[in-house]
C-alpha cells in the first residue's frame, strides 16, 4: 500500500519536484524487489525460518511475492513431511499453504494424498473406500503420476485381496506412468505378489 501511495503522489507531484521524486521512488521499487527476492531466496533454502517469521511479516499485510515465499516454504516443509511419514506435520503445512495460495495444485495434491493415507492407516474398511476416492482425486491433478493408482491397488487389497481385477488395474496404472525408482520398485513387487496369489487360487479351485 505504502508503495502504491507513492506512485499517486509522483504524479501529483510539480514539474521540478519530479526528478528527485523518480530517485526516490526507484529506490524504493529496488529494495521493494530485493525484499520480494530475499523472501524467496529463504523458501527455498531455509523453508522452516521463513515460516517461524510469518506472523510478524503479516502484520503489515502480505505481498504477492511474500504470499508466493510463503506457499512456497509451507509445500516445501509439507513435502518433506509427507515423505517421512510425518502425516499430521504434513497436513498443517499444506493446509496453510491452501490458505495463502488455494489454486495452489501441488499443496493440493499433498493434502490429498496425505488425507488418503491417513485413511488408509485405519484398516477399516468404510476409511479405505474414502482413501481409494481421495487418491483418485489426487490423481486428477497429475494425470501422469503413478503414485496414486499404486496406493489405489494398496487400498484394493486391503480391502479383499481376491479383487485381482481391481488391483491389477491399479497397478498396471501405475507402472505406466510416472514413478520414482523406490515406488517403481514397490509396484512391480506388488504385482507380481499379485498375481501369485490369483494363480494360487486358481490351482486350488482346480
Amino acid at each position: 500500500m505504502a508503495l502504491l501511495e507513492s506512485i499517486k503522489n509522483f504524479f501529483s507531484l510539480k514539474g521540478k519536484e519530479r526528478p528527485i521524486f523518480f530517485i526516490a521512488l526507484s529506490v524504493l521499487l529496488f529494495i521493494w524487489s530485493c525484499a520480494g527476492s530475499t523472501y524467496y531466496d529463504m523458501a527455498v533454502q531455509d523453508p522452516s525460518k521463513l515460516v517461524s517469521l510469518q506472523d510478524s511479516l503479516s502484520q503489515n499485510g502480505l505481498s504477492t511475492n511474500l504470499i508466493r515465499s510463503l506457499t512456497l516454504a509451507h509445500r516445501t516443509l509439507g513435502e518433506i513431511a509427507y515423505e517421512g511419514g510425518e502425516y499430521e506435520v504434513a497436513t498443517h503445512h499444506f493446509s496453510n499453504a491452501l490458505k495463502l495460495s488455494p489454486k495452489d495444485t501441488s499443496s493440493l495434491y499433498g493434502a490429498l494424498m496425505v488425507e488418503a493415507h491417513l485413511l488408509y492407516r485405519t484398516g477399516k474398511k468404510e476409511k479405505l473406500w474414502d482413501a481409494i476416492e481421495a487418491y483418485h482425486r489426487a490423481a486428477l491433478l497429475r494425470p501422469n503420476n503413478g503414485e496414486p493408482y499404486y496406493y489405489i491397488g494398496r487400498a484394493y487389497h486391503k480391502i479383499s485381496d481376491k479383487d485381482f481385477d481391481l488391483i491389477m488395474e491399479a497397478y498396471d496404472r501405475a507402472l505406466s506412468l510416472d514413478l520414482n525408482p523406490r515406488l517403481r520398485s514397490l509396484a512391480q513387487k506388488a504385482r507380481l505378489e499379485a498375481v501369485g496369489r490369483d494363480q494360487r487360487l486358481k490351482d486350488f479351485w482346480k
